[in-house]
């Protein structure tokens, strides 16, 4: 409703009835309603126009109240009109009020913008003069007023509108990053967060839409300047993307943890309807292993996953554009992808009815390659983690090495050595890491002989038995399981697939399906199930190493 002089006469009641509540009196509550009246009436005589009587008359009326509070305590604030001026820290403490308003206008200082804080509080915190302030700054005079100007309007909207925080700021969220393609120096992405919270919750609020570090910092509840600095890391790092505007935004796709229990029944309806592709060619193709002579019980369980994988993801191939993996700082190639938890254990918050019937838990072929090592060439190792495992995931952490790949490297080297008889402590293997065997032989990469001496219990092949096993066997396998499922696959993928921001522009079409793909370890549990394989074969890390 417009201002005018006829709507103050309905608005009268209404400001003494709020105006009471504040003073806790009568005579007090009369006297700020007519200095809010008479407010008004300047402001019409001025020929000013307010569209929003109410919210203008309240906004006074509150305004001429701490107005009231200062005189009466000599505690002189900053005031958000064209008189703003330099706090007057010599509030009475006892008046809770008092205290509250200084603390509010000082924490809405906090969650300005680098730029429209060094001002704000260089001239009304430090009393520097606006030349002094812009020559310090390089900047012209003008840009300093405005930034003033501009910084008054974003406290006085962070306070009038109470826009303190939100629930991240009381409330954080636990944000699990992984990555495809090759890390980085330091492991990037992953340890760009890893138990970084503040950086978890700097990405999860910037992730719907584009906002300024200001309103992140407000979003979280820490001060711009203490956001600021991680915000810049991680847009160099290029998990964060500039929009351009003074705006950042998360630059990767961010699952929330239902995400992948959406889809279960169809997931789990797909691998019934499709399973004949896949058992009919893995009973072949394990006839073939097994008359091989170099055929094992992990071996085979390192096939059975390493067929349905390539299977789902050549079947999928036709229906979506290649991956491309794009060079990154610290020598990484990669393409980020997280999943947002409420807890910090990370633990999935999905309805029991809704959970997968069993744990499909599995991620992707890792790869190490040592190209020479103690007269050895080529030496490499082939890992997965599924949830058939028991020993879970977290592989070879018992070596003891900074990262895991350091650690899937560490035991190439040391399987190459058990294997051609080398004391790993004449060649230099670090005693640290030799620490870590009684753990690797719980895990079931290792094992002792009778004699104590150590064994490998992963399977080991030779290049030429590798060539055997993929070129001859497995590959063409998946080849036609693919052709079976390329059809029904993408059918499924249409209809199956995640809804991203509409600014978010970088993300594959593989990770708009990937939390609502069939699962890969849902065709090897059904292996399991026709008999095809045994389920317990006790610890299996699922891993393959070759060399000669």
């Amino acid at each position: 409703m417009k201002l005018t002089p006829e709507t103050l006469a309905r608005y009268t009641d209404i400001l003494l009835s709020a105006a009471i509540r504040k003073c806790g009196g009568l005579q007090d509550a009369e006297d700020l309603v007519g200095d809010t009246l008479l407010a008004a009436l300047n402001a019409l005589a001025r020929g000013e126009e307010v569209l929003d009587a109410e919210a203008w008359l309240f906004s006074v009326l509150r305004r001429r109240y701490n107005d009231r509070l200062r005189r009466k305590y000599r505690a002189t604030l900053v005031s958000f009109d064209a008189g703003f001026d330099v706090a007057d820290d010599t509030s009475v403490d006892d008046d809770l009020l008092a205290q509250e308003t200084r603390e509010e206008v000082r924490r809405q200082v906090a969650f300005l913008g680098e730029q429209y804080r060094t001002c704000v509080v260089r001239h009304y915190f430090r009393g520097e003069r606006i030349a002094d302030i812009a020559a310090a700054l390089g900047i012209p005079e003008g840009t300093v007023k405005s930034r003033l100007n501009f910084g008054r309007k974003q406290m006085k909207k962070g306070i009038a509108e109470m826009q303190n925080f939100n629930e991240l700021s009381h409330t954080p969220k636990y944000l699990h990053l992984c990555n495809s393609g090759s890390c980085g120096r330091n492991m990037e992405p992953m340890s760009l967060t890893g138990e970084d919270v503040l950086a978890q919750n700097l990405l999860i609020t910037a992730y719907e839409k584009p906002l300024t570090p200001a309103d992140i910092a407000r979003a979280v509840g820490v001060p711009a300047a203490y956001v600021e600095p991680v915000i810049t890391k991680l847009v160099r790092e290029e998990l964060m993307c500039e929009s351009g505007d003074g705006r950042v935004y998360t630059d990767f796709i961010i699952y929330r943890s239902e995400d992948c229990a959406k889809y279960n029944p169809d997931k789990i309806a797909f691998c019934r309807d499709n399973q004949d592709a896949y058992l009919d060619e893995i009973r072949d193709v394990l006839r073939r292993l097994r008359e091989t002579g170099f055929s094992s019980p992990r071996l085979e369980r390192f096939i059975l996953i390493d067929i349905a994988a390539a299977a789902l993801w050549q079947a999928g191939e036709p229906h979506r554009k290649p991956q491309i993996f794009p060079d990154r700082p610290n020598g990484g190639r990669w393409i980020a992808f997280a999943t947002v938890y409420n807890d910090r254990s990370m633990k999935t918050e999905i309805p029991a009815e809704k959970q997968a019937p069993r744990n499909w838990g599995m991620g992707g072929q890792r790869n190490t390659h040592i190209r020479e090592y103690m007269g050895g060439q080529d030496l490499v190792m082939f890992n997965y983690d599924t949830a058939l495992n028991p020993c879970g995931f977290g592989k070879l952490e018992s070596l003891g090495c900074h990262t895991f790949m350091e650690n899937e490297e560490a035991f190439l080297k040391l399987s190459y050595l058990i294997k051609k008889g080398i004391d790993p402590t004449t060649a230099g293997f670090p005693e640290k890491q030799l620490a870590g065997i009684p753990g690797l032989c719980e895990e079931g990469f290792l094992a002792r002989r009778e004699d104590g001496s150590l064994d490998v219990s992963v399977p080991i092949l030779t290049h030429a038995e590798s060539r055997q096993l993929f070129e001859d066997i497995c590959r063409p396998a998946a080849r036609r399981i693919a052709e079976r499922l390329t059809g029904p696959l993408g059918e499924y993928l249409r209809t199956h697939r995640e809804t991203i921001p509409a600014h978010l522009d970088s993300v594959p079409e593989q990770k708009l399906t990937m939390p609502h793909e069939p699962p890969v370890m849902e065709f090897v549990f059904r292996a399991i199930d026709a008999g095809l394989h045994p389920a317990d074969i006790g610890p299996c890390p699922e891993t393959l190493i070759v060399f000669d």
